[in-house]
């Protein structure tokens, strides 16, 4: 439920890639919004950080992996977009011309897709931060 219109969210995915996986490895993971039939969830930008088993943050192999945000059966944008494109940027955030929007009971997955072209050395963690906002549909 909406305190405020709008009100900021965060919908953070972590995707763990063991070592030795093979190109073309996928993780998907659903987000719950919790929201309310008269509610809709804007997505602006997402954020993306990787990490290895110590938990320390790490910058190699960012352009093996691809990341595509679902909302319902649809991809949006239409096509994965690389996640080096988000890691060569100062704050590891791609933000979208137009935000991505999410509607009551609509599925929201994010799934992130490992394709190296050598097995993973070591176990990896992506983390994915949809930074968004959520509003009370307003009808008129």
């Amino acid at each position: 439920m909406v305190n405020q219109n709008p009100q900021p969210e965060l919908y953070t995915t972590r995707h763990s890639f063991a070592a030795a996986v093979t190109s073309g490895t996928s993780v998907t993971q659903q987000v719950l919004t919790n929201q309310a039939h008269n509610e809709e969830v804007r997505i602006y930008s997402v954020s993306m950080n990787l990490y290895d088993t110590a938990g320390s943050q790490v910058t190699a192999n960012e352009e093996d992996f691809e990341i595509t945000i679902l909302a319902g059966p649809n991809s949006v944008p239409s096509k994965a977009f690389r996640a080096d494109a988000i890691a060569r940027k100062r704050d590891n955030t791609l933000i979208f011309s137009a935000p991505v929007l999410i509607l009551h009971r609509q599925p929201l997955q994010v799934v992130v897709n490992y394709n190296g072209d050598a097995a993973l050395a070591a176990i990896t963690t992506v983390k994915i931060t949809l930074n968004a906002e959520m509003y009370i549909t307003e009808y008129f």
